[in-house]
């Protein structure tokens, strides 16, 4: 089968496969015009490449995962290198989430001193994510269903202004701030 083919039956775009012979993943029989002849086994390839790409395996890194299957592997992940290289990503997305968790945290920390600053309030954070336990549970009767951005004034303005000073500052910024 031709290129276009190939990309026809698996969903890749000619150019990615392409990509994919430049790096020595995929390597078609060359006719003598100079067209790329694939066969069923580069249609598994390239299949195999984009699911590892959905799942954040880079191309590049989907070499273990082909040589099983040139190894005669059922699946491209039967052998230990390629385990080796879901290790490897599951570490990289590990790290990620580290990183982004100490940014939500610092962010957080942020929000809270600027929420705070001017306030004389100064409370922990268990007092902050304390509510009183005579809270009554809010009942929505439609009223403001009308309202043009109600949903982001409810979802905003809490964090924003303290809680003792809270309904009269969203009041002032929506008289400032008409919607």
């Amino acid at each position: 089968m031709k290129i276009g083919e190939l990309a026809q039956v698996t969903g890749a775009s000619p150019k990615a496969i392409r990509r994919y012979e430049e790096l020595g993943l995929v390597a078609p029989v060359r006719l003598a015009n100079g067209y790329r002849e694939f066969d069923e086994w580069h249609v598994r390839a390239v299949r195999e490449i984009r699911a590892l790409n959905r799942l954040g395996i880079a191309v590049e890194d989907a070499r273990p995962f082909l040589e099983c299957l040139t190894a005669g592997g059922e699946h491209g992940d039967d052998c230990p290198a390629s385990l080796a290289e879901y290790r490897k990503a599951i570490d990289e997305v590990g790290a990620r989430i580290s990183a982004l968790t100490a940014r939500k945290e610092a962010l957080e920390g942020r929000l809270r001193e600027a929420a705070y600053r001017n306030s004389g309030a100064r409370l922990t954070d268990s007092e902050l994510l304390r509510l009183p336990e005579d809270l009554p549970v809010p009942v929505d009767d439609g009223g403001a269903a009308h309202l043009v951005g109600r949903e982001l004034i409810e979802h905003v303005f809490y964090p924003v202004f303290p809680p003792d000073r809270h309904a009269e500052q969203v009041l002032d910024w929506l008289r400032a701030n008409l919607l």
